[in-house]
């Protein structure tokens, strides 16, 4: 092979490797040319599930120690409690007094058969409660009356039906530590809608009148304070217990029912050694901080203490309270009939609450 032929198998080769990338060049030209295809839709996104809750979430919130086993108000007035299940509960009552003096208009003794309806709705940090005390089966007997005669034979021992005076109230709390101190603000009041009445011979001229037994409007604001430190619970109230009229008649003569006002105290301290059985016991004072010296009603220092030991049984979200109010002093006697509770009770209440 001569040089000749070399030179021109090579410029051939070299010739035909230009004309390929020419081509491929074009090629490329015309892609970009061409418009674009369109892509495929994008499949949607499966939304995402929620994540399925606990086993623990599901289950029911526990309720506190302290509004499991609180100490159970007792009439006397009643204790606030400074955390408590939505509640409804039905009372039945024996209270008895030794003394009426305080009525004035007779002398003697009585007892009262009470039986009440309440309940309590927990919302938040607030309570709301209500009692309607439906029937009130009083029996006294009297030993005197105005003017200091012995009474006629008929109204010697009486029996009286009626309606109880209903109280209505609210309570807000805040945990302070959380469950180890509760503390906060109450105001109840206590409306004058009984029905008892008794009628009595007069022993100056045996003129019928009519009598009912004191019945005030109450205003009761109240500073709360409680707790609960393992099975332990406690609880105290501090506040103003303000009895306002209204005025009667006697022998057509306007009586003027003046205001009283207490100082109210209650320190209560409870222990639930198992889950279904827990003991209370409670001290509860009324001292008078006005002076009252109306000759028509004298009401002078009064001083009232009482105390009220109680056992709770728990059955599920049924409970049973078995409470005993025993009055301390001569003042608890003379409050007693103006509080319309008697100087010593003893109580049933049977709870649902609704957690």
């Amino acid at each position: 092979m001569t040089s000749t032929k070399v030179l021109t198998a090579l410029l051939l080769t070299l010739l035909a490797a230009r004309a390929s990338t020419a081509r491929a060049d074009e090629d490329d030209d015309a892609k970009a040319a061409r418009p674009a295809e369109p892509a495929e839709p994008a499949q949607p996104a499966e939304p995402a599930r929620p994540a399925e809750p606990a086993a623990d979430d599901l289950a029911p919130a526990e309720t506190s120690v302290l509004s499991t086993y609180y100490p159970p108000p007792v009439d006397g007035p009643a204790l606030r409690l400074p955390e408590s299940p939505t509640r409804l509960y039905f009372d039945g009552a024996f209270a008895q007094s030794k003394d009426l003096s305080a009525l004035q208009v007779i002398a003697g003794s009585g007892y009262n058969f009470r039986f009440a309806l309440g309940g309590a709705w927990r919302l938040r940090h607030f309570t709301f409660d209500a009692e309607i005390p439906f029937l009130q089966v009083t029996t006294i007997s009297v030993t005197a009356v105005a003017g200091g005669g012995p009474p006629a034979p008929e109204d010697a021992h009486q029996t009286g039906f009626s309606f109880g005076d209903v109280r209505v109230g609210a309570i807000w709390t805040v945990p302070l530590a959380g469950e180890a101190l509760v503390g906060g603000f109450g105001l109840r009041t206590r409306l004058a809608t009984h029905s008892t009445r008794f009628q009595f011979h007069l022993a100056t001229d045996n003129s019928l009148i009519t009598d009912s037994f004191p019945y005030y409007f109450h205003i009761e604001p109240t500073a709360i304070l409680g707790g609960a430190l393992g099975r332990f619970t406690f609880v105290i109230n501090e506040g103003v217990l303000a009895m306002i009229g209204p005025n009667g008649v006697v022998e057509g003569q306007e009586v003027i029912v003046p205001t009283i006002i207490f100082w109210d105290s209650h320190v209560a301290v409870g222990y639930a050694p198992f889950d279904v059985l827990g003991a209370s016991v409670e001290l509860g004072t009324d001292m008078q901080i006005n002076s009252v010296n109306d000759p028509q009603f004298v009401v002078k220092d009064v001083r009232s203490a009482w105390v009220a030991p109680a056992l709770q049984l728990h059955f599920g979200n049924t409970r049973v309270d078995l409470i005993a109010r025993i009055g301390l002093t001569g003042g608890a006697t003379f409050f007693g009939v103006l509080e319309y509770v008697g100087t010593s009770s003893y109580t049933l209440r049977v709870t649902r609450t609704f957690n």
